[in-house]
Protein backbone atom coordinates (compact mmCIF):
# COMPACT_ATOMS: atom_id res chain seq x y z
CA UNK A 1 0.00 0.00 0.00
CA UNK A 2 1.23 3.33 -0.93
CA UNK A 3 2.48 5.70 1.80
CA UNK A 4 -0.04 8.87 2.27
CA UNK A 5 1.64 12.05 1.97
CA UNK A 6 2.20 14.15 4.72
CA UNK A 7 -0.61 16.34 5.34
CA UNK A 8 1.37 19.25 5.91
CA UNK A 9 2.88 22.28 3.74
CA UNK A 10 3.71 24.70 6.06
CA UNK A 11 4.93 25.24 9.85
CA UNK A 12 4.94 28.17 11.93
CA UNK A 13 7.34 28.53 14.88
CA UNK A 14 7.26 31.23 17.83
CA UNK A 15 10.75 32.12 19.03
CA UNK A 16 10.79 32.48 22.53
CA UNK A 17 9.40 29.93 25.03
CA UNK A 18 9.24 27.67 21.81
CA UNK A 19 11.99 27.25 19.65
CA UNK A 20 14.29 29.01 21.70
CA UNK A 21 15.88 27.02 24.74
CA UNK A 22 16.40 29.76 27.55
CA UNK A 23 19.83 30.68 26.76
CA UNK A 24 18.29 32.13 23.29
CA UNK A 25 19.67 29.28 21.29
CA UNK A 26 18.14 26.41 19.15
CA UNK A 27 18.75 23.34 20.64
CA UNK A 28 20.11 20.54 18.52
CA UNK A 29 17.17 17.84 18.42
CA UNK A 30 14.97 20.89 17.42
CA UNK A 31 17.30 21.66 14.83
CA UNK A 32 16.95 18.44 13.45
CA UNK A 33 12.97 17.65 14.11
CA UNK A 34 13.03 21.32 11.58
CA UNK A 35 15.36 19.89 8.68
CA UNK A 36 13.35 16.86 8.66
CA UNK A 37 10.14 19.09 8.17
CA UNK A 38 11.57 20.54 5.34
CA UNK A 39 12.66 17.51 4.04
CA UNK A 40 8.89 16.53 3.93
CA UNK A 41 8.46 19.26 1.67
CA UNK A 42 7.11 21.40 4.24
CA UNK A 43 8.12 25.21 4.22
CA UNK A 44 9.12 26.39 7.75
CA UNK A 45 9.05 29.53 8.72
CA UNK A 46 9.78 31.60 12.46
CA UNK A 47 7.09 33.59 13.56
CA UNK A 48 8.19 35.90 16.39
CA UNK A 49 7.06 39.42 17.92
CA UNK A 50 10.56 40.27 17.51
CA UNK A 51 12.18 42.76 15.08
CA UNK A 52 13.06 41.52 11.27
CA UNK A 53 16.72 40.99 11.91
CA UNK A 54 16.07 39.15 15.32
CA UNK A 55 14.11 36.69 13.88
CA UNK A 56 16.02 36.18 10.61
CA UNK A 57 19.59 35.27 12.02
CA UNK A 58 17.84 32.27 13.61
CA UNK A 59 16.17 31.86 10.52
CA UNK A 60 19.55 31.76 8.45
CA UNK A 61 21.06 29.61 11.40
CA UNK A 62 18.15 26.72 10.26
CA UNK A 63 19.24 27.21 6.78
CA UNK A 64 15.38 28.03 6.32
CA UNK A 65 14.84 29.87 3.07
CA UNK A 66 11.41 30.88 3.66
CA UNK A 67 9.95 34.31 4.53
CA UNK A 68 10.06 35.74 8.50
CA UNK A 69 7.02 36.30 10.18
CA UNK A 70 8.15 39.40 12.59
CA UNK A 71 6.65 42.36 14.78
CA UNK A 72 3.76 39.58 15.74
CA UNK A 73 2.74 39.30 11.85
CA UNK A 74 3.03 43.23 11.20
CA UNK A 75 5.82 42.24 8.55
CA UNK A 76 6.33 39.29 6.07
CA UNK A 77 9.69 39.37 4.53
CA UNK A 78 12.46 37.14 2.76
CA UNK A 79 15.74 36.69 5.29
CA UNK A 80 17.57 39.03 3.27
CA UNK A 81 15.45 41.09 1.04
CA UNK A 82 15.34 44.66 1.72
CA UNK A 83 11.69 44.79 1.12
CA UNK A 84 8.74 43.12 2.50
CA UNK A 85 6.59 41.07 1.29
CA UNK A 86 3.93 42.52 3.50
CA UNK A 87 3.54 45.38 6.37
CA UNK A 88 1.11 47.06 8.27
CA UNK A 89 2.61 49.89 10.08
CA UNK A 90 0.40 51.06 13.61
CA UNK A 91 -1.88 54.07 12.25
CA UNK A 92 -0.10 57.52 13.51
CA UNK A 93 -3.26 58.76 15.81
CA UNK A 94 -3.14 55.62 18.39
CA UNK A 95 0.53 55.48 18.12
CA UNK A 96 1.14 59.65 19.18
CA UNK A 97 -1.45 58.55 22.31
CA UNK A 98 0.45 55.81 23.20
CA UNK A 99 3.73 57.59 22.86
CA UNK A 100 1.98 60.71 24.63
CA UNK A 101 0.89 58.90 27.33
CA UNK A 102 4.34 57.32 28.01
CA UNK A 103 6.07 60.60 27.69
CA UNK A 104 4.09 61.97 30.78
CA UNK A 105 4.18 58.75 32.56
CA UNK A 106 8.16 57.67 32.57
CA UNK A 107 6.82 54.47 31.30
CA UNK A 108 9.53 52.70 29.26
CA UNK A 109 8.90 52.18 25.20
CA UNK A 110 10.21 50.85 22.33
CA UNK A 111 9.49 52.49 19.17
CA UNK A 112 10.31 50.25 16.09
CA UNK A 113 10.66 52.37 12.43
CA UNK A 114 12.65 51.23 9.75
CA UNK A 115 13.60 47.92 11.41
CA UNK A 116 15.17 50.33 14.10
CA UNK A 117 14.29 50.01 17.69
CA UNK A 118 14.04 53.54 19.35
CA UNK A 119 14.13 54.18 23.12
CA UNK A 120 14.70 57.44 25.61
CA UNK A 121 17.44 56.17 27.11
CA UNK A 122 19.17 53.60 28.00
CA UNK A 123 17.81 52.69 31.03
CA UNK A 124 16.82 49.02 33.03
CA UNK A 125 14.26 48.05 30.45
CA UNK A 126 15.94 48.81 27.49
CA UNK A 127 18.78 46.85 28.71
CA UNK A 128 17.21 44.08 29.55
CA UNK A 129 15.14 43.65 26.49
CA UNK A 130 18.70 43.91 24.71
CA UNK A 131 19.68 41.28 26.80
CA UNK A 132 16.27 38.96 25.68
CA UNK A 133 16.57 39.42 22.75
CA UNK A 134 19.88 40.84 21.15
CA UNK A 135 18.11 43.61 19.50
CA UNK A 136 20.54 46.84 20.24
CA UNK A 137 17.95 49.73 21.33
CA UNK A 138 18.87 53.22 19.68
CA UNK A 139 18.50 56.00 22.34
CA UNK A 140 16.67 59.35 20.71
CA UNK A 141 15.40 61.61 23.44
CA UNK A 142 12.08 62.31 24.03
CA UNK A 143 10.11 59.81 21.73
CA UNK A 144 7.58 62.69 20.79
CA UNK A 145 9.61 63.67 18.05
CA UNK A 146 7.80 60.07 16.32
CA UNK A 147 4.34 61.84 16.84
CA UNK A 148 2.84 61.48 13.26
CA UNK A 149 4.75 58.45 12.21
CA UNK A 150 3.47 54.88 11.85
CA UNK A 151 5.67 52.70 13.71
CA UNK A 152 5.62 49.26 12.71
CA UNK A 153 5.11 48.37 16.72
CA UNK A 154 5.46 49.83 19.82
CA UNK A 155 6.27 47.76 22.87
CA UNK A 156 5.65 48.66 26.87
CA UNK A 157 8.20 47.22 29.46
CA UNK A 158 7.60 46.75 33.05
CA UNK A 159 6.61 45.06 35.61
CA UNK A 160 3.96 42.43 35.21
CA UNK A 161 1.03 43.87 37.56
CA UNK A 162 1.65 47.37 35.81
CA UNK A 163 1.48 45.44 32.09
CA UNK A 164 -1.95 44.22 33.15
CA UNK A 165 -3.39 47.23 34.32
CA UNK A 166 -1.66 49.30 30.92
CA UNK A 167 -3.24 46.41 29.17
CA UNK A 168 -6.74 46.87 30.24
CA UNK A 169 -6.33 50.72 30.00
CA UNK A 170 -5.26 50.61 26.30
CA UNK A 171 -7.94 48.47 25.37
CA UNK A 172 -10.39 50.58 26.85
CA UNK A 173 -8.63 53.85 25.16
CA UNK A 174 -8.11 52.45 21.70
CA UNK A 175 -10.48 50.05 20.73
CA UNK A 176 -10.81 49.15 17.65
CA UNK A 177 -7.92 51.71 16.54
CA UNK A 178 -5.13 49.20 17.85
CA UNK A 179 -4.09 45.29 18.45
CA UNK A 180 -2.78 45.63 21.96
CA UNK A 181 -1.81 42.37 23.47
CA UNK A 182 1.04 40.72 25.96
CA UNK A 183 3.71 38.71 24.43
CA UNK A 184 5.40 38.71 27.83
CA UNK A 185 4.50 39.39 31.17
CA UNK A 186 6.79 42.69 30.85
CA UNK A 187 5.63 43.28 27.42
CA UNK A 188 2.89 45.34 26.17
CA UNK A 189 2.86 45.31 22.51
CA UNK A 190 0.87 47.56 20.10
CA UNK A 191 0.74 47.09 16.25
CA UNK A 192 -1.96 47.87 13.54
CA UNK A 193 -5.63 46.01 14.29
CA UNK A 194 -5.53 43.52 11.66
CA UNK A 195 -2.49 42.10 12.13
CA UNK A 196 -1.58 38.80 14.07
CA UNK A 197 0.64 35.92 13.52
CA UNK A 198 -2.56 34.33 12.29
CA UNK A 199 -2.67 36.97 9.30
CA UNK A 200 0.75 36.60 8.77
CA UNK A 201 0.86 32.83 8.23
CA UNK A 202 -2.84 32.45 6.42
CA UNK A 203 -1.91 35.06 4.08
CA UNK A 204 1.50 32.92 3.16
CA UNK A 205 -0.34 30.12 2.89
CA UNK A 206 -2.76 31.82 0.41
CA UNK A 207 0.27 33.23 -1.43
CA UNK A 208 1.88 29.29 -1.84
CA UNK A 209 -1.80 27.60 -2.47
CA UNK A 210 -2.51 26.06 0.80
CA UNK A 211 -5.26 26.06 2.80
CA UNK A 212 -5.73 26.71 6.66
CA UNK A 213 -6.04 22.59 7.61
CA UNK A 214 -2.40 22.06 5.57
CA UNK A 215 -0.46 24.59 8.23
CA UNK A 216 1.18 23.74 11.67
CA UNK A 217 1.50 26.48 14.22
CA UNK A 218 3.49 26.19 17.67
CA UNK A 219 3.86 28.77 20.16
CA UNK A 220 3.16 29.81 24.35
CA UNK A 221 2.11 33.03 24.36
CA UNK A 222 -1.14 34.82 24.24
CA UNK A 223 0.09 36.49 20.85
CA UNK A 224 0.38 32.96 19.45
CA UNK A 225 -3.16 31.81 20.03
CA UNK A 226 -5.18 33.41 16.68
CA UNK A 227 -2.05 31.55 14.84
CA UNK A 228 -2.66 28.36 16.78
CA UNK A 229 -6.22 28.71 16.69
CA UNK A 230 -6.32 29.13 12.71
CA UNK A 231 -3.82 26.51 11.83
CA UNK A 232 -5.04 23.12 11.11
CA UNK A 233 -3.09 21.60 13.64
CA UNK A 234 -2.00 24.35 16.53
CA UNK A 235 0.45 22.70 19.52
CA UNK A 236 1.16 24.97 22.74
CA UNK A 237 4.32 24.72 24.49
CA UNK A 238 5.10 23.46 28.20
CA UNK A 239 5.07 27.40 30.05
CA UNK A 240 1.80 28.59 27.31
CA UNK A 241 -0.29 30.64 28.86
CA UNK A 242 -3.79 30.06 29.55
CA UNK A 243 -4.87 31.76 26.13
CA UNK A 244 -2.79 29.66 24.11
CA UNK A 245 -3.67 26.47 25.64
CA UNK A 246 -7.20 27.24 25.00
CA UNK A 247 -6.74 27.88 21.28
CA UNK A 248 -4.31 24.82 20.47
CA UNK A 249 -5.34 21.13 19.43
CA UNK A 250 -2.74 19.65 21.42
CA UNK A 251 -0.15 20.95 24.98
CA UNK A 252 3.20 19.49 24.80
CA UNK A 253 3.69 19.30 28.56
CA UNK A 254 6.77 17.62 28.42
CA UNK A 255 10.14 18.10 27.42
CA UNK A 256 11.56 21.38 28.24
CA UNK A 257 13.73 23.06 26.04
CA UNK A 258 12.98 20.14 23.31
CA UNK A 259 9.40 20.28 23.75
CA UNK A 260 9.04 21.70 20.18
CA UNK A 261 11.44 18.90 19.19
CA UNK A 262 9.47 16.15 21.00
CA UNK A 263 6.00 17.31 19.50
CA UNK A 264 7.35 17.75 15.81
CA UNK A 265 8.77 14.03 16.01
CA UNK A 266 5.08 13.26 16.84
CA UNK A 267 3.60 14.73 14.25
CA UNK A 268 6.28 13.18 11.80
CA UNK A 269 5.78 9.81 12.81
CA UNK A 270 1.72 9.98 13.10
CA UNK A 271 1.93 10.82 9.13
CA UNK A 272 -1.45 10.93 7.49
CA UNK A 273 -3.00 10.42 10.75
CA UNK A 274 -2.77 13.44 12.87
CA UNK A 275 -5.69 12.79 15.55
Amino acid sequence: MATAPFPYRLAAFDLDGTLLAPDNTIPERTARAISRLVELGVQCVLASGRTHQSTARYAEALGLEAPVISYNGAMVRLPNASEPILHMPLPAEPAATVIRFCEQQGLHLNVYLDDVMYVRTLGRWALYYQRQTGSAPVPSGALTRFSGCCPTKLLIIDEPECVVQLEGRFRRELGDSAYVTRTNPEYLEFMHPSVSKATALLDLARRAGHGAAECLAFGDGDNDAPMLAAAGLGVAMPRSSAGAIAAADRFQKEGGAEALALAVERIISEGADPS
